[in-house]
């Protein structure tokens, strides 16, 4: 089922020898190569940006400078993300890398986050870090288990209120507003 965005891929497809149904082993190590070919660098986004004409996302930037590189092939936006850090035992924690990110880039590209967000006090943190967004993963999966889509609508909800209330109690009227000074208090 996680290989299913690249099984259905017409692209992807056109590489195999045989239909994805009658040789699914072939079709799992074509991905395995592609996934993760570690000749794959920063000059091949060039060819995503002349080839692609939508949004193109970065996943995993975690060090101002891949930010920029980003930005200068092109990139319409970085995730600063870990993977739950299970790839790399640990690696800088997402948050830790948020704020040195987000000031490399400036406004040249939309930063979001996405490390272990669960609530929407967590969202306020990404926010004042310098995330312009979060994604979220587990939530809206274990909504999804417990209730289906309603179990979705419910999570989201839940999410959003949360948020605002400390947008709220925060003194902040938009998720545009709060900024590193929420986080720390005011050194006397």
């Amino acid at each position: 089922m996680g290989t299913a965005n690249y099984f259905s891929d017409p692209a992807f497809r056109a590489g195999l020898a045989k239909p994805v149904h009658e040789d699914p082993n072939a079709a799992v190590l074509h991905f395995v190569e592609m996934f993760s070919d570690p000749a794959k660098s920063w000059p091949d986004l060039a060819f995503l940006r002349e080839n692609w004409d939508g949004p193109i996302v970065l996943k995993g930037v975690l060090h101002p400078d891949d930010a920029r590189l980003a930005a200068d092939a092109g990139m319409d936006g970085v995730v600063v993300s870990n993977h739950g850090g299970r790839q790399v035992a640990g690696s800088v924690a997402a948050a830790d890398a948020l704020p040195r990110v987000a000031q490399a880039v400036g406004d040249r590209l939309t930063v979001l986050f996405d490390s272990g967000v669960r609530t929407g006090d967590d969202v306020f943190k990404a926010l004042a870090l310098g995330a312009r967004a979060v994604l979220l993963g587990r939530p809206y999966v274990y909504g999804l288990g417990l209730d289906g889509q309603a179990g979705v609508d419910h999570v989201i909800r839940c999410l959003l209120a949360e948020l605002d209330l400390t947008l709220a109690l925060s003194g902040h009227a938009s998720s545009r507003t709060p900024g590193p000074a929420d986080l720390v208090e005011d050194p006397v």
